[in-house]
């Protein structure tokens, strides 16, 4: 386990692991999330409805992993139910299918717990293949992006009382929640920091978002007009 060097005192983190039909590769996911927290940290798996395996992968890590089921509701859905079970004072996110970099937390927790001015932080993401992937399914990705800042659920670290006072994830979005959130954070006034080195490894697979998102684009732009809606609201008050 990785050793945190500060003065500052060490609050509890909440992961939050939403996953649904993950069984190949929540097992790695939870792995890259228990060799970082520690013994006062929670990780919380929400099994969205999965009918594959998933369940009995989550099982086989015992008590180590908080796992609740619901039915299929989404991925905002999930995150909000693991919110609303979490006790930690910092909220960390990790998608079944992504890895966590080996100093990821740690790195997020130090930079979070001696920057008292930020309400979250934020890391770096790199993208990569998955190795099963098909390779028909693989020539039609194409080169994927250099490591780049990512404001997405599983590069962040989070104070919980910014849910308090920003709200929940959108439901109402197949993807974008987290850029609808993080919207809405920054509209509120709320500040994040950039740790500056790759804290999430995104998997690239045929089942994922990164394929899917293609043909999705309409919540994208739901995102973007109400991102536009609040910052006129705020500026004409």
């Amino acid at each position: 386990m990785t050793r945190i060097e500060t003065n500052q005192p060490l609050e509890r983190v909440s992961v939050i692991v939403p996953c649904f039909n993950a069984a190949r590769y929540i097992g790695e996911a939870i792995e890259s999330v228990l060799t970082q927290v520690l013994p006062d940290d929670e990780i919380i798996v929400v099994d969205d409805g999965s009918s594959d395996d998933s369940a009995k992968v989550i099982a086989s890590f015992g008590g180590r992993v908080c796992y609740i089921h619901q039915d299929n509701q989404g991925i905002s859905a999930a995150r909000n139910s693991g919110l609303a079970y979490a006790s930690g004072a910092h909220i960390a996110f990790l998608d079944a299918d992504d890895l966590w970099t080996s100093e990821s937390l740690p790195l997020r927790r130090r930079f979070l717990t001696e920057h008292v001015n930020l309400d979250y932080v934020y890391g770096w993401v790199e993208q990569f293949i998955s190795p099963d992937i098909d390779e028909t399914v693989r020539q039609t990705i194409g080169k994927l992006p250099d490591f780049q800042p990512g404001r997405v659920a599983g590069a962040m670290l989070v104070r919980r009382q910014v849910f308090e006072r920003v709200g929940l994830f959108d439901s109402g979005f197949r993807i974008g929640e987290t850029m609808d959130w993080v919207a809405r954070a920054d509209t509120a006034g709320h500040q994040s920091g950039d740790v500056g080195e790759v804290v999430l490894r995104r998997r690239v697979h045929g089942a994922n978002t990164v394929i899917k998102e293609r043909n999705m684009q309409g919540d994208y732009l739901r995102v973007l007009r109400a991102a536009i809606a609040r910052r006129r609201g705020v500026a004409g008050e």
